[in-house]
């Protein structure tokens, strides 16, 4: 490999490493599941908001076990599955287009009076990009199980 060659394998390593979340998400889920298999309610309250938007307090330890589960499905699909079929589809482009379209969604994506209509869009963009990488992690994860 040439210096040209040398230089893209390192700008795809590095947006690759920047894009992926799948690192934190992990600790972040073992964090919680450690308060609660401690029966540490107050500190799986305080990590919680860490993986998702639910309102921690009014969750019991069960809900929020679930809450972490689901989180830890979407975010797998999004953050790590999405992002690399992104990246084998499109290169460096591609992984960082899916990031900021997932990013954006995160930003303004719900239903808010300022951001009703820009949200909208956001979300539905992000649907779109989501779909293939859904599909791909659902289907891992059958295999899987």
């Amino acid at each position: 490999l040439g210096g040209r060659g040398s230089a893209e394998i390192a700008l795809t390593a590095a947006a690759t490493w920047a894009v992926l979340g799948g690192t934190t998400l992990g600790r972040e889920a073992r964090a919680v599941g450690g308060a609660l298999a401690a029966g540490d309610l107050e500190v799986a309250r305080e990590r919680l908001p860490h993986l998702c938007g639910r309102d921690p307090q009014a969750l019991d330890g069960p809900q929020i076990a679930r809450a972490v589960v689901e989180s830890v499905a979407e975010n797998t699909s999004d953050a790590v599955v999405g992002a690399l079929v992104w990246g084998a589809l499109g290169g460096v482009p591609g992984l960082i287009g899916f990031r900021a379209v997932n990013t954006l969604d995160a930003m303004v994506g719900h239903k808010s009076p300022r951001y009703r209509r820009f949200g909208w869009a956001a979300a539905r963009l992000d649907d779109v990009a989501g779909w293939p990488g859904a599909r791909l992690t659902a289907a891992l994860a059958t295999l899987s199980g």
